[in-house]
């Protein structure tokens, strides 16, 4: 992995190239309100997504298309705290704590993928190729997780080769990865696939 100090900007380029770009604090209304028009169920507040943001300064990315907002993609990179909080179900949708996110100079121990979602299945597709970008080029090297709260949830992460880790929280399901899904890259580099609406926090 390069140094830690060049992540940030690995990762916006990374993401940029599917048209996502990062959030910043005016923009935490219009990141939440598509956030809540696409998925269903709990989903973090402005306040709570402008913590994690700050304290990361990347795990929020909002793509546009004539000015609207049209997809969404949040990873957070974990410490190792955050990962021992989320395997024993201490870490639910809504209350990140600052020692289990990692800030701009620490390493991250782990990535879970908070939430994405499209519009339509172009969109969709393109929040799924944002992930596996930064995936690929930024956290190649760490297990990633994330939570699916729907059946369509679940196909994806079989899709990806992701594997059930049980109900931590009792609620909901928790998978983890078990290595890069460079088949399901390959497909979606030649063609738009749509993905489930999905907030895997």
């Amino acid at each position: 992995r390069s140094g830690v100090q060049f992540q940030d900007a690995q990762l916006h380029a990374a993401v940029g190239e599917y048209g996502f770009t990062q959030v910043h604090e005016n923009q935490i209304d219009e990141f939440h309100q598509l956030a809540d028009e696409l998925i269903e169920g709990e989903v973090a507040g402005p306040e709570a997504l402008w913590r994690v943001q700050s304290w990361t300064g990347r795990a929020l990315q909002l793509r546009r298309k004539n000015g609207k907002a049209n997809a969404l993609l949040a990873s957070i990179p974990l410490t190792q705290a955050g990962v021992d909080a989320l395997l024993a179900g201490e870490f639910g949708f809504a209350n990140a704590r600052r020692e289990w996110v990692c800030g701009p100079t620490e390493t991250a121990h782990a990535l879970l993928s908070w939430g994405m979602a499209g519009r339509s299945p172009m969109d969709q597709a393109a929040s799924l190729r944002g992930l596996l970008a930064v995936w690929y080029g930024v956290y190649c090297d760490i297990r990633v997780y994330a939570r699916a709260r729907s059946v369509e949830g679940e196909k994806l992460m079989s899709r990806l080769g992701f594997v059930p880790l049980g109900r931590p929280d009792g609620a909901t399901m928790l998978f983890g990865s078990t290595g890069f899904p460079h088949r399901i890259a390959e497909k979606l580099s030649v063609r738009s696939k749509p993905i489930s609406q999905e907030q895997f926090a």
